[in-house]
């Protein structure tokens, strides 16, 4: 959705009196014998008249197949309950192009500026990821267009290649080594979790061990703490991060589109009917203590806070991420796909979770025009996408202008019955680009970067901004060998940061920069490999 600002200012005394001098007397008199100051009325005359025309994309769907070919007549629109006149009404119809099957004159045509963002929620990089980004930049990609790649809450800046294969080589080897990075913490975790269990079962079987209830109950207690930090890192979206960047988004003219890659999400659950589950459900059924009987009772509290834990719909932010999508008119394209990980352990095996949030994908998709698929097939998939048509229609009015009006509600209808309308629900604010990390320069042991784009306020009368800057650098083996946060007061426009590390090693790493902007909340990552 856009907002528009179309500025009128009247001229009437400049265009219509500048070569009638006559005229501009018999106007001049007038105003000296009224009540109204002569500079006052000129200013009344010269003031800007602002009307604002507030772009709606709607789509329309009757037993799940897009409906076409309706007109302006078909539509309403409401603004908090009040009836708005269309002054503009457009069908559109688009979808990504594969550059090998058009047409040869449609080849020598200036391709248009499009932007995709590349979702990447996939816990191991495999053959078929990289098959489908080879396939993406060979059938979609041209040099022209503008691409965010996004992972784990993380915005990867690849540097452009001068070619096909360089571009192609960069986002793989940096998706691959974050990957490695990401990933070692969680196999740690799920280390200790194995060895953890180990210990619990090894005290219910000797009955020797005295606080046996405190084993369990420490050992389900870190159980969902591993699953937290773990559906926080690979399953809930950072809303903060993803306003951002889809408000950098908006920023940019023409098509844009989002593809997502979601790997059903793993993790190590306990076997059912698996000997430590056994053994600790025949604990708590044994015991005949009272006291013993409150803890048995806690316990199978943690199991059951933990099996709901995995649900995850009730608390996606389906409805967010939707709007977000949708007020910048980006067409999500969602591609499932399994993960082939496995772990040996007689106790856990590594079952798929979360799929209930699935649907919470694939509601985003649906609302903006978009094409979902499971498959491991994603070069496959990928072309099905392109080949899907976002067809909706596109809506403008001009409400009144009412300062005291904070919340504008819109509602769009159809006038046929049986007809699913999706459409934004609400005017979205004028959008102010974010705090954003730019500049970004790694060279002979040194970086450098400018922060702009950040809020400033008075503070003890002084104007300026606050953000929390971290970095974090690792080296070849993932292992961590810088990592420091500040926070910062920022008292001009843009700010340069300059740090120099010349007790590092030469050779290639991998940086992270996060920027919180303290007054707005906005946020702005970094990351990139890099060579000292």
């Amino acid at each position: 959705m856009k907002i528009r600002e179309r500025t009128e200012v009247k001229m009437l005394i400049g265009k219509e009196l500048k070569f009638c001098p006559f005229l501009l007397l018999i106007f001049f008199f007038m105003i000296s014998n009224s009540n109204i100051n002569p500079v006052q009325a000129q200013q009344k005359l010269r003031e800007k008249v602002t009307v604002t025309a507030v772009e709606v994309p709607v789509r329309v769907i009757h037993k799940g197949k897009t409906v076409r070919d309706l007109t302006k007549e078909d539509f309403e629109i409401y603004e908090n309950g009040v009836k708005q006149n269309i002054t503009a009404f457009e069908s559109v119809s688009r979808k990504i192009s594969i550059k090998k099957e058009l047409p040869q004159e449609e080849m020598k045509i200036r391709p248009k500026r499009r932007l995709f963002i590349l979702i990447f929620n996939i816990f191991d990089y495999n053959d078929y990821v990289g098959k489908g980004i080879d396939y993406f930049f060979e059938n979609f990609f041209h040099q022209e267009d503008k691409i965010i790649v996004l992972t784990e809450d993380r915005i990867f800046n690849i540097e452009r290649g001068k070619n096909l294969a360089e571009n192609i080589l960069n986002v793989k080897e940096t998706l691959k080594k974050y990957k490695q990075i990401s990933s070692v913490k969680t196999f740690i975790e799920f280390k200790n979790l194995r060895y953890e269990g180990d210990r619990v079962l090894s005290a219910l079987r000797q009955g020797s061990i005295y606080s046996t209830d405190q084993a369990i109950l420490k050992f389900y207690e870190n159980y969902q703490r591993i699953w937290l930090d773990y559906r926080k890192q690979y399953i809930n979206p950072d809303t903060d991060l993803y306003q951002s960047v889809i408000k950098r988004a908006q920023q940019t003219e023409g098509e844009k589109w989002a593809i997502c890659f979601q790997q059903r999400e793993i993790f190590p659950k306990l076997k059912n009917k698996g000997r430590l589950e056994r053994e600790i459900n025949n604990w708590i059924e044994s015991q005949d203590n009272p006291a013993k009987q409150v803890m048995a009772r806690l316990i199978q509290v943690k199991q059951w806070e933990l099996q709901r834990s995995f649900g995850i719909s009730n608390s996606f932010p389906t409805e967010l991420m939707r709007r977000l999508f949708m007020e910048a008119n980006i067409t999500f394209h969602l591609i499932l796909m399994k993960s082939f990980r496995t772990i040996l352990s007689r106790d856990f095996e590594m079952g798929e979770v979360a799929q209930d949030y699935e649907d919470c994908l694939k509601k985003i998709s649906i609302s903006t025009g978009g094409y979902t698929t499971f498959s491991n097939k994603v070069s496959e998939a990928l072309k099905k996408a392109a080949e899907t048509e976002d067809y909706h229609y596109m809506l403008v009015y001009s409400p009144k202008e009412n300062p005291s009006v904070k919340k504008r509600d819109i509602e769009v209808k159809v006038m046929k019955p049986g007809f699913k309308v999706i459409f934004l629900k609400h005017v979205p604010e004028k959008v102010v680009l974010p705090i954003t990390i730019a500049g970004f320069k790694a060279n002979k042991k040194t970086i450098k970067f400018s922060l702009a784009n950040y809020r400033m306020t008075k503070i003890e009368g002084k104007l300026k901004g606050i953000a929390n800057v971290n970095i974090t650098i690792f080296d070849e083996n993932s292992n961590k060998v810088f990592n420091e946060g500040k926070t910062l007061d920022l008292i001009k426009k843009d700010t340069y940061i300059f740090l120099n590390f010349n007790w590092i090693k030469s050779g290639n790493y991998f940086i992270i920069i996060q920027a919180i902007d303290k007054i707005s909340n906005e946020i702005d990552v970094f990351s990139k490999q890099i060579k000292f």
